[in-house]
């Protein structure tokens, strides 16, 4: 297996679940969410502004993604 090939599969075991469901939006909204934790302890402005960094990567990849989420029981608010 040559370097381009190894250097593929490591990008693409960490876009993806071990199911083949993209990851990204959940890691980068968990990397925002520890960020703002931390930035929230010195500014409420530099916290809000890297919270929005995050949604705005996980509506990037729901954007650029070519994804369906499968069919099935999921949360929602009706009764």
């Amino acid at each position: 297996m040559g370097l381009r090939d190894r250097l593929r599969s490591a990008a693409y075991d960490a876009m993806t679940n071990s199911d083949g469901s993209p990851a990204g939006a959940r890691r980068a909204s968990q990397a925002a969410s520890l960020l703002a934790s931390t930035a929230a302890d010195h500014s409420t402005v530099a916290a809000a502004a890297i919270a929005g960094l995050g949604a705005v990567a996980v509506a990037a990849e729901g954007a650029l993604s070519n994804y369906v989420y499968p069919p099935g029981d999921y949360a929602s608010f009706t009764e």
